[in-house]
C-alpha cells in the first residue's frame, strides 16, 4: 500500500498479465479505496492487466467491485472439511 504506481509500473514492464491483489494488511482502509487506488494505477501503465479483487466477499463486495475489478472473490477460503464446501456453496 502506498506504492501502487510503482508496482504497476514494475508489472506492467514485465509483461505481467494478471494481478489477483489480496486485502491482507489493508491498514483498515475500505476495500472500494484501496483497490480504486490500485485499479487506477494498473490503468495508467497503458498496458491490459487482468485485475482480480480477493477481499473474500466482505465490505458487500457485490455491490462495488464490478465496477473496479475484472473478478472478485464472493466466500472466505476453502478448506479440507466438507462443512467449508457446504458454506461456499
Amino acid at each position: 500500500m502506498g506504492h501502487e504506481s510503482i508496482d504497476a509500473q514494475d508489472w506492467a514492464s514485465w509483461g505481467v498479465d494478471y494481478l489477483k491483489y489480496d486485502n491482507c494488511y489493508n491498514n483498515n482502509v475500505p476495500g472500494p479505496d484501496r483497490y480504486s487506488t490500485m485499479r487506477d494505477a494498473l490503468n495508467a501503465t497503458g498496458r491490459p492487466i487482468f485485475y482480480s479483487l480477493c477481499n473474500w466477499g466482505e465490505e458487500d463486495t457485490y455491490r462495488w467491485a464490478p465496477e473496479i475489478g475484472n473478478s472478485w472473490r464472493t466466500t472466505r477460503d476453502i478448506f479440507d472439511a466438507w462443512s467449508s464446501v457446504e458454506y461456499n456453496f
